[in-house]
């Protein structure tokens, strides 16, 4: 596996010349790739410290054991990759500009960031309790409450929770059947483009929440 020899043309310099900090960060960017390409099972803390050049007691050196890197990993992957999500939900704008540009960036991110959407899909799978806790909190509660103020306030709070649930499935579900989409009858690659997705989803949830404020 090419992983495992990622840094051989590097050499011990390499590793010397890094900063202790650098190395951890190194050291989760390599994680995140073994991790979202083979599973976390499949991935040992010797495979990361052969992918890193690196001998298991100095990979021990920066995590006490597997569920630590695992844990870092995830929590740096989705920490880095959602930043420009909360700051364009805290830019002082419309409910449903913002609601826009979340939907694209994300679109974009899910369709376009290989390692990323792949972790996400093994959180959503295969996370533990307290790893579907850091999920929600890092990733989905910003947009997750932008999306619930577009749902009727007059709605019982369970409904309004559902609603909400729904139009973030709306986003997942595009993103994940994006590759499938040119091969189903009717179907061509310009459904899969990013922007197409996104324009889709965003007049479809504008359209469900006029029909739904129609309708009460």
């Amino acid at each position: 596996m090419h992983y495992f020899a990622l840094n051989e043309r590097s050499g011990s310099h390499w590793r010397r010349a890094m900063h202790p900090a650098d190395t951890r960060t190194a050291i989760l960017e390599t994680s995140a790739r073994l991790y979202a390409d083979l599973g976390y099972s499949a991935v040992s803390m010797r495979d990361v410290a052969s992918a890193m050049g690196m001998t298991p007691a100095n990979l021990y050196h920066h995590f006490k054991n597997k569920d630590d890197l695992v844990r870092e990993t995830v929590a740096h992957v989705f920490a880095e990759k959602t930043e420009p999500i909360a700051e364009m939900l805290e830019a002082e704008s419309r409910d449903a500009d913002r609601l826009d540009l979340f939907i694209d960036h994300f679109v974009r991110l899910l369709t376009g960031d290989r390692v990323f959407f792949r972790l996400l899909v093994r959180e959503l799978v295969d996370g533990d309790e307290g790893r579907l806790d850091d999920l929600a909190h890092t990733v989905l509660e910003r947009p997750f409450r932008l999306v619930s103020g577009l749902a009727d306030i007059r709605q019982p709070e369970e409904e309004r929770f559902l609603a909400t649930v729904s139009m973030i499935g709306v986003i997942l579900g595009h993103a994940l059947l994006a590759p499938l989409l040119p091969h189903l009858p009717g179907g061509h690659a310009g459904f899969a483009d990013p922007t197409s997705i996104a324009n889709h989803i965003s007049a479809a949830l504008r359209h469900a929440a006029a029909s739904d404020l129609e309708t009460k």
